[in-house]
């Protein structure tokens, strides 16, 4: 089966959307549009067929997807009814009705056949899947160690280049003092002596009164 990349490309979401346009189109004008109650339920129907789809691609795990997408085939079953009901009533023409209860019954078998191998492989794919995140996760931590230790910037470009730099200059073990402290520094009461000190001591020959 071709992946799937985009809801897009999805082939029962492509029908879906189709038909639910074409619902809207003729539920605009009259005489469905005179029946609002009939118009409410078929456009609803019309509607949650490919927006389950849709967020049922969103949610990846293929059971999830798988669950999605059986909603979105009863969505379908019941805009078919509805429009048999809009046959009945003569709200649509023979053309009109073959034209969208064919785009609905082709959506909804491949939409059966897409969740059959969901269902089949989703087990496995989910392994593999795993798998493959995991090892890129490996990679991607080994090339970044790698880069470390040689020194090869890193998305900031400074990572490696500091690795670099450390290893080609390495800190001293005892590293000297920016500003070092003298080994006999002068006592405090030397350093703030006055110029007149030797003034203030009394001379020799000086005798008390």
């Amino acid at each position: 089966m071709q992946p799937i990349e985009r809801i897009e490309d999805f082939i029962a979401w492509q029908l879906a959307r189709k038909l639910e346009r074409l619902v809207f189109a003729f539920t605009d004008r009259a005489p469905a549009n005179n029946d609002s109650d009939f118009c409410r339920q078929i456009r609803k129907s019309s509607s949650s067929a490919p927006n389950n789809m849709a967020e049922g691609f969103g949610r990846f795990w293929p059971g999830e997807f798988a669950y999605k997408v059986r909603v979105a085939i009863g969505e379908l079953e019941e805009t078919l009814d509805h429009l048999d009901k809009a046959l009945a009533a003569k709200y649509v023409t023979e053309h009109q009705h073959l034209e969208m209860y064919a785009l609905g019954d082709r959506a909804a078998a491949a939409a059966v056949k897409f969740v059959r191998y969901l269902e089949a492989a989703g087990p496995d794919w989910k392994k593999e899947y795993l798998a493959r995140r995991r090892a890129e996760y490996r990679s991607r931590r080994e090339k970044r160690r790698q880069e470390l230790q040689l020194g090869t910037p890193d998305s900031k470009g400074n990572a490696g280049a500091r690795a670099t730099a450390e290893r080609e200059n390495p800190a001293p073990e005892n590293p000297a003092p920016e500003n070092p402290a003298p080994e006999n520094p002068e006592p405090e009461n030397q350093r703030t002596r006055t110029p007149n000190a030797e003034r203030r001591t009394p001379n020799s020959d000086q005798r008390p009164l």
